[in-house]
């Protein structure tokens, strides 16, 4: 009993990794599920379930929280603001190498932090994954036609044009499944209206 009682109060931290909305809104029922399964289950059947749940489900409410957030643009304005500080800075210094060197410095990691803030702070996108999947079709070829260029060049390193050559073969793969997994998810968009 002992080790039901550690089990579930592990169980317990663990569902602390979810998000904090879904956790308040789920945490007691997840945990008296578990132990209601504990009494009529074998305990181990009941935690190896659980484990595989809390991995599975912990990343995805993770990515549901952040797609139905709000937007928060105060920090993305603030990092575009100081960036134009510092660009301001830069002109107005123009011949001082110091105050140059300082304003553009500001205006590169201000602006840097800036456009990695405002990615941030946009909803994510469902299709993102297979957006790209005509990338990874034409790259497997072009490394074919670059190993081949290397070849006829002198270049002799077999075991990395091999290896190449193999990558690009996975690459264009992958590239065609996802092209068909888009093709299905917009078919299947396409039926449902």
């Amino acid at each position: 009993m002992s080790d039901q009682r550690a089990a579930t109060r592990a169980y317990g931290i663990l569902l602390g990794l979810y998000p904090s909305r879904f956790r308040r809104e789920y945490r007691a029922d997840m945990l008296q599920l578990l132990r209601d399964q504990c009494i009529e289950e074998p305990a181990w059947r009941v935690y190896c379930r659980a484990a595989l749940d809390l991995a599975f489900t912990i990343p995805t409410q993770h990515v549901e929280a952040h797609m139905n957030r709000s937007p928060k643009h105060f920090v993305p304005l603030l990092y575009t603001a100081i960036a134009a500080a510092g660009a301001m800075l830069a002109i107005v210094g123009g011949t001082n190498t110091t105050m140059l060197g300082i304003g553009l410095g500001i205006a590169v990691v201000a602006g840097s932090l800036g456009a990695i803030a405002w990615r941030r702070a946009a909803p994510v996108r469902s299709t993102a994954a297979t957006d790209g999947w005509w990338k990874l079709v034409v790259a497997g070829p072009c490394i074919v036609v670059g190993v081949i260029l290397a070849a006829g060049a002198g270049v002799e390193a077999w075991f990395l044009g091999v290896t190449l050559v193999f990558a690009a073969f996975v690459l264009t793969g992958i590239g065609l499944l996802m092209g068909i997994a888009r093709l299905a998810s917009r078919r299947s968009t396409t039926l449902r209206t």
